[in-house]
């Protein structure tokens, strides 16, 4: 599977690393879905649901930096170019960030009433997450067609800049709801917190766009 992965980047003599990072981007994937489900949850406050998704976006997290911490350690090891080292390198480190901030939003989600927001900041928040599950799943495609595809690497890269623009916009909306709506039910604080839950979902996407960026330059080194 790694070499259908990466195959521009020698496998025979990193197959364990290849292996490694396609792990990876699964747990990531994995994140950004349970965060979503997580909010679904909330919305209509199912705590013992919405506490048990988070603690799996918090699982995935914690595997997935163990498991990004084992791959640089592998790396120094390996035998492949210092090219494809960078590339690896980069790419991974931009996939973790995708999955530190799925946790950190559902750091965030557990300890605000969300259940009590109006309906317009639930929906609102459920697109957002709803279109960082669908970045996430083209940015992955995107990776894994790289080595048979670049062109078309090259055109998920691109698609993925377009959806997370669609989330800037869907970002715009759930902060004019935090703006013009009432809150009952919500501290200063706890709306505070979900700005910063906002603020943390926008970031899942930023971070789906810079990887993309990243798969963007080596589709275009390997064309």
């Amino acid at each position: 599977m790694a070499k259908r992965l990466f195959g521009w980047f020698a496998p025979k003599r990193s197959e364990k690393v290849l292996e490694m990072v396609e792990k990876h981007l699964e747990l990531t994937q994995e994140a950004v879905n349970d965060l979503y489900r997580m909010v679904e949850a909330s919305a209509t406050s199912e705590e013992k649901s919405s506490k048990k998704f988070f603690e799996s976006v918090s699982q995935l997290e914690m595997k997935a930096d163990a498991l990004r911490r084992d791959m640089v350690e592998e790396l120094t090891k390996s035998e492949m170019f210092p090219e494809e080292r960078g590339d690896l390198m980069e790419l991974v480190r931009a996939i973790d960030w995708i999955a530190d901030w799925s946790k950190e939003a559902g750091r965030i989600l557990v300890i605000i009433p969300f259940g009590k927001a109006p309906e317009e900041m639930k929906e609102a928040a459920q697109n957002m997450c709803r279109a960082n599950r669908d970045c996430v799943t083209v940015l992955a495609k995107c990776i894994k067609t790289l080595p048979k595809d670049p062109k078309e690497a090259i055109n998920l890269a691109n698609e993925v800049e377009v959806l997370e623009e669609e989330i800037d916009e869907l970002y715009s909306i759930a902060r004019a709801h935090l703006a013009s709506l009432e809150f009952p039910g919500f501290t200063t604080g706890a709306l505070i917190l979900l700005n910063m839950f906002l603020d943390a979902v926008e970031t899942v996407a930023d971070w789906c766009e810079n990887t993309a960026d990243i798969a963007r330059a080596v589709a275009v080194r390997i064309h």
